[in-house]
């Protein structure tokens, strides 16, 4: 999947049809407008201003799943989970990160929610595959 297909909803959103208002910054797609940083956005060039190459060579580029640090999520954030790569992705609340593995909440529970019969979990299991949940992906299953 290419950059274009993965966020044209997002393109769409933000109105950019020149590719000199487009911005990838902290992480986020959005609209240069002046409160964006040059230096912050992934398509600042230096030597001329002129970010529409950038941008352009960016939309066409195939989309890559951006890292992520597992160590700094907060319990209870929403991520999706699975044990094989065939199986579709279930909605679950982060939980914690020990030794490499993603643990969340079993059955859509969360901290709050969850038991805490005298101090041991029994109420967080363990994926193979896991990843963050973006806002419009919450809802699906």
């Amino acid at each position: 999947m290419l950059n274009i297909e993965k966020y044209k909803d997002k393109l769409m959103e933000l109105g950019v049809i020149n590719l000199n208002k487009l911005a990838l910054a902290q992480g986020h797609l959005q609209r240069c407008d002046g409160n964006t940083k040059c230096r912050e956005c992934l398509f600042f060039n230096q030597s001329d201003y002129l970010c529409s190459d950038r941008a352009l060579k960016w939309l066409f580029s195939e989309y890559k799943e951006p890292k992520v640090d597992w160590s700094k999520v907060k319990v209870d954030t929403p991520i999706l989970v699975r044990d094989d790569e065939d199986e579709g992705w279930m909605n679950r609340y982060f939980a914690k990160f020990a030794d490499g593995v993603v643990w969340s909440f079993c059955d859509g529970r969360t901290s709050w929610s969850a038991s805490k019969n005298n101090s041991v979990r029994n109420d967080i299991i363990s994926w193979k595959y896991a990843k963050l949940a973006e806002r419009s992906e919450k809802n699906e299953d």
